[in-house]
């Protein structure tokens, strides 16, 4: 498999879309505010797991409406339901590792905030990288990339369910940590 960075899926989407670019910095925000929110949920005894979920469903949730602003894809009915479940799909599909991973932090002192921090940082990072795939998706299939008019929601959804998360996916995402963590 090609080892598909933000990058390149921002450089497929500036077709479609003026400020595809700046997709990259929506997504790299959201990833590390997740990350600094989960450590100091980490950081108070208890709040790790509920810190971890909210602020992963949160942010991802804010991140796909920012993206989706700045590209200029309206939020039609059909639009919003498919950013929920594009949403709930990919926070749930990570979210079991999430909390594997705080619990197995949980035996180390403190290391249940960096875990906290590296998976919801990852685990926001991969929900972005997944949803613009999925937006790259539509907008090659749609004859108006704007608002998806011409595509049912069966095939928004049979995209979505086509747009999945590989191990190069996770190695780009963890080398995007490595970045931001270096920074």
């Amino acid at each position: 498999m090609i080892n598909i960075s933000l990058d390149m899926i921002a450089d497929a989407l500036q077709v479609f879309y003026e400020n595809a670019d700046e997709a990259n910095k929506i997504i790299m925000t959201a990833a590390l505010t997740a990350a600094g929110a989960d450590a100091i949920g980490g950081a108070i005894p208890g709040l790790a797991i509920p810190a971890t979920i909210i602020s992963c469903f949160g942010t991802v949730w804010v991140m796909y409406g920012a993206i989706c602003r700045k590209l200029g894809i309206t939020m039609k009915d059909k639009v919003f339901k498919l950013l929920a479940r594009a949403a709930l799909a990919n926070i749930a599909a990570n979210l079991g590792g999430a909390i594997a991973a705080l619990i197995a932090g949980m035996l180390v002192p403190g290391g249940s905030i960096l875990a906290s921090a590296v998976v919801s940082f990852l685990t926001v990072y991969l929900a972005g990288l997944v949803f613009l795939k999925t937006l790259a998706k539509m907008a090659a299939a749609s004859s108006d990339p704007h608002s998806f008019s011409d595509m049912s929601e069966s095939d928004m959804k049979r995209a979505m369910k086509e747009t999945k998360i590989s191990r190069e996916d996770l190695d780009a995402a963890r080398k995007a940590y490595g970045a931001a963590k270096a920074r």
